[in-house]
């Protein structure tokens, strides 16, 4: 468990675990979801009591993002970024956040580093300590939407090397299982991103918390963001099945270019089987048979056949 205090005009201090006070002071509770009496140390900085399915919830690291509020606090869940950033693991884990007038309570899964940049920019001084509660809440969701906008680049990175080694024509495509893992990821975290803006656009519009104009448009900006997020992840998901329309239409053509060869070579060998068929019969009298020119005349007559049907093929443009 981490706790920041800030004040409007000053840097922002890391507190000990005990009764909260100053005027004008407000807090930033970070906790690991392992800590699961979390709820009984934070008493002293809430005026109320949380509800025992909020708990809950706040311990459900499957939990999709959800909003709920009361009168004295309101309970975000979103969906940040995984510690695992890889095109075949792109998860996401549940962050509950519970808003009061003077904190904000953070839980996140273990060892999970989504909130250690902010953390660091504030103690630093490097950022400016928020001037208000939402003012903090919007700089913690805008690093969990950063966090989600980094996985356009990683996606948009695996399709391009894919959709190379698919239109390689030396080497054969086998990726085939994580092809179709990645669009049933990218299908789970279209819905995630939906269900977060939901989620965000519902609090927005219950908060008893105060929002200034400009605080809004930020607001309205991590809602531009998550769109783009969601775009992303429809796209790809049609880039994927192109990917697979172009792998078939490849393969159909391979094909076709095989069994035209090979219907060519069957045209051209068949007059050269009549002949070769005709001569061959077992009759005692036929042309040329005592000729000795007759095996050349013969293969002179092969050869016209064979070039006078290439000739042939080539203008149809059978080649």
């Amino acid at each position: 468990m981490k706790i920041l205090s800030f004040s409007p005009g000053h840097t922002a201090q890391t507190v000990e675990l005990k009764t909260p006070g100053g005027e004008g002071v407000f807090y930033w509770i970070d906790i690991e979801r392992s800590d699961s009496d979390w709820h009984e140390r934070v008493r002293p900085w809430l005026s109320t009591r949380l509800d025992e399915r909020h708990i809950h919830d706040s311990l459900n690291a499957t939990h999709p993002p959800f909003y709920d509020g009361t009168d004295d606090y309101d309970m975000l869940i979103v969906r940040a970024p995984g510690t695992d950033n890889s095109p075949e693991a792109l998860s996401t884990g549940s962050v509950a956040l519970f808003i009061t007038p003077g904190v904000v309570i953070s839980i996140r899964p273990p060892a999970d580093p989504v909130f250690r940049r902010p953390r660091q920019r504030f103690l630093s001084g490097e950022r400016k300590s928020p001037s208000s509660v939402a003012m903090l809440l919007y700089l913690l969701l805008d690093e969990v939407t950063d966090g989600l906008m980094q996985y356009r680049l990683i996606i948009g990175n695996r399709l391009t090397s894919w959709q190379d080694e698919l239109l390689d024509g030396q080497e054969s495509f086998s990726d085939w299982k994580r092809l179709v893992r990645l669009r049933g990821q990218l299908r789970r975290l279209e819905m995630t991103v939906e269900g977060q803006l939901d989620a965000l656009e519902e609090w927005r519009n219950q908060t008893s918390l105060a929002l200034e104009q400009q605080l809004q448009v930020r607001f309205r900006d991590l809602d531009e963001h998550l769109k783009r997020v969601l775009n992303t992840m429809v796209l790809a998901q049609h880039d994927i099945d192109g990917l697979l329309n172009i792998h078939f239409s490849a393969v159909t053509q391979n094909t076709n270019d095989i069994l035209k060869f090979l219907a060519v070579v069957s045209a051209v060998f068949l007059p050269l089987n009549l002949l070769a068929g005709f001569f061959g019969m077992n009759f005692h009298y036929l042309p040329w048979l005592d000729s000795s020119l007759a095996p050349w005349v013969t293969m002179g007559v092969m050869l016209g056949v064979v070039a006078a049907l290439l000739v042939l093929f080539r203008r149809r443009r059978w080649l």
